[in-house]
């Protein structure tokens, strides 16, 4: 008996076709290009959503510190209300003006991700 060519045919059954490793490397290559488009996208979106909300921290903590300061200055009930009722509404007007920005950001985010990258100059090539 002799051993099969290791070079045989792929048999009708194959899930995918034969393919070259010329275009299985150019495939590949194309894949790890876009792999790192959308790693980049996410990480600079990452970037700016950290920087929005680290912002909105510092602002929300200046604000809870000044409201402290009021705090110690209320002579009456009416004053702790007032004083109470500011505070909180525009504690509300913050998260939501906040949730606004980062949501923004996120869609942003998720708009650079998804963007179909131009094909590569090797597959430019090979299509001609």
């Amino acid at each position: 008996m002799t051993a099969s060519p290791s070079t045989s045919a792929a048999p009708e059954t194959a899930l995918l076709p034969p393919v070259s490793f010329d275009t299985m490397m150019t495939g590949g290559r194309e894949a790890v290009e876009t792999w790192f488009q959308i790693n980049r996208a996410v990480v600079d979106a990452a970037g700016r959503i950290a920087q929005e909300y680290g912002r909105f921290v510092m602002g929300r903590l200046n604000d809870d510190f000044a409201s402290q300061k009021q705090l110690g200055a209320c002579r009456t009930p009416v004053d702790f209300i007032e004083m109470a009722n500011g505070f909180a509404q525009k504690a509300v007007r913050d998260y939501m003006d906040e949730a606004t920005r980062l949501t923004a950001l996120a869609t942003e985010a998720f708009s650079a991700a998804a963007v179909t990258p131009a094909p590569s100059a090797a597959r430019r090539q090979a299509a001609d």
